[in-house]
């Protein structure tokens, strides 16, 4: 049965001694981060007990296991809520001295948790401690040896480390050679993180925050028997003024004079961004004689909250417009062939490619990965719907159903004549097949090229290898078909 025989992650406790384990909440109750709290008493939780709803119902819970009277330990097993933020949130996060909590969470409601988020034992008032110095999405924090927080944000393209004082002021950390990404603090207040970039795969650095960082790993040393093409970091003007930053990544020996088939790869999200780290695909496209475009579109995250918020209600207005500006850009720099122009993406990125057809019909070749070509039926039948329904609220509705129906593809699909290679996988909840399979269906209808691939047992991201590069492969012939000189398809 739907929802009632669901079953959901539990807290559990196991003895080490006896290896016996212990459930400690009902079955009914879904836990989705447990934390040890330094006194060693109980955890800190995020949980609900509403897990069948498709909002945000998650709250922040003390799990008290154990109290102590007059010195002995007694077992409690009580569970009290502390904080109910709102909107999504994550990454919880206890001080050593017990009374600070810290996590990532959402200046408002949402789309996506953004700000670090303070908190103190007792106090159900919050401090956001880097909406207004910083207001950059917060990818990851820790608690260092001075009782202040240190975190990875995204800037744009790169990451980097800020920190603030016990205090809550932020204070200056000097920038890494590398991106950061995962990283954790010692009790000598040393710092280890995996850091990359756009050449050089990840590596572990020891930072001790005196001297520069240095690289203790080499596990990818392989890497430098190939030559990656390095990216061109810049920044474009919209339709409306509105700087837009992209990278564009261009065979490696091209002599600037002659015009490049172009292709524009959309990242996921809309809440998502490209990163200065190793991208397969446009490395690959690169490697063939494309040249690739990575805008970071509004709606991206590492660029403010407000920035996320511009594409709100408005998937296929000023983003598409501003994907089309920096083609356009391309073009007038003498970079793009006009003629040779070429979309892709993968979640939201399969999505823009599948507008971009609909409004245009200046690509030459298109590829939508895992897309969502109706945003009504996406609603009924994604997993975690309430991500959506931020941006356009709920279908049931009718006076939001129009917001729905304007921003999907399947309504405008009988002005599509761009050949699509649709790829998806069988087993995927975020964007499942149906998407897929009713854009295929339209294309159908109307004549235009098209094929859909089904993937079997791959969820939102693939993780078979024979299907990873055979995705690979398809795209790459794809775009060779209807972009190479010589190709019926590009006559």
């Amino acid at each position: 049965m739907v929802d009632k025989e669901d079953k959901r992650a539990r807290l559990w406790l196991v003895t080490l001694d006896t290896g016996e384990p212990k459930a400690l909440t009902d079955p009914k109750w879904k836990i989705s981060e447990a934390v040890w709290h330094p006194a060693g008493t109980g955890l800190v939780l995020s949980a609900t007990d509403h897990p069948e709803s498709d909002q945000n119902t998650e709250r922040i819970f003390f799990f008290r296991l154990w109290d102590t009277v007059n010195g002995d330990r007694k077992a409690v097993d009580s569970m009290t809520q502390v904080l109910a933020p709102r909107g999504p949130f994550g990454n919880i996060r206890i001080a050593a001295d017990g009374r600070r909590m810290a996590f990532v969470g959402c200046r408002e409601d949402g789309p996506t948790p953004h700000d670090l988020i303070l908190a103190h034992h007792g106090d159900k008032a919050t401090q956001n401690l880097s909406g207004a110095s910083v207001d950059r999405p917060v990818l990851d924090h820790r608690w260092s040896k001075d009782g202040g927080l240190l975190a990875v944000v995204g800037d744009g393209f790169r990451t980097k480390l800020v920190a603030f004082t016990a205090e809550g002021a932020l204070k200056d950390v000097p920038a890494t050679p590398a991106n950061p990404n995962a990283f954790a603090v010692s009790d000598s207040g040393e710092i280890a993180f995996a850091g990359q970039t756009a050449t050089t795969p990840q590596e572990l650095w020891l930072w001790d925050q005196k001297g520069p960082p240095n690289q203790i790993s080499h596990l990818n040393d392989s890497w430098k028997l190939y030559t990656l093409s390095a990216p061109e970091f810049y920044k474009y003007k919209s339709f409306d003024g509105l700087d837009i930053e992209a990278a564009l990544l261009k065979p490696l020996g091209y002599d600037g004079k002659s015009k490049l088939p172009l292709v524009a790869l959309i990242h996921g999200g809309p809440t998502g961004a490209w990163q200065d780290s190793v991208e397969i695909w446009g490395q690959l496209l690169a490697a063939h004689g494309y040249a690739v475009f990575y805008p970071n579109i509004r709606g991206s995250s590492g660029y403010g909250e407000k920035f996320i918020e511009m594409n709100r209600g408005d998937w296929g207005g000023g983003d598409y417009r501003d994907v089309m500006a920096g083609v356009d850009d391309l073009i007038a720099r003498g970079i793009a062939d006009p003629e040779k122009l070429a979309i892709g993406g993968w979640s939201y990125g399969g999505y823009m490619s599948e507008w971009a057809i609909t409004q245009t019909t200046r690509f030459k070749a298109a590829f939508s990965g895992a897309g969502l070509s109706n945003l009504i039926s996406e609603y009924g039948t994604e997993q975690g719907p309430s991500y959506d329904e931020w941006f356009y609220g709920v279908p049931y509705e009718p006076e939001k159903v129009a917001g729905f129906l304007n921003s999907s593809p399947v309504v405008n699909l009988r002005n599509a004549k761009t050949p699509t290679l649709i790829l998806q996988g069988d087993a995927d909840p975020v964007d499942p097949p149906g998407q897929s399979q009713e854009l295929y269906r339209g294309l159908k209808r109307y004549g235009v090229e098209t094929e859909l691939v089904v993937y079997p047992r791959e969820p939102h991201g693939f993780h078979e290898e024979k299907h990873l590069l055979d995705r690979l492969n398809r795209i790459l012939a794809w775009y060779d078909k209807h972009l190479k000189e010589g190709s019926p398809a590009a006559k």
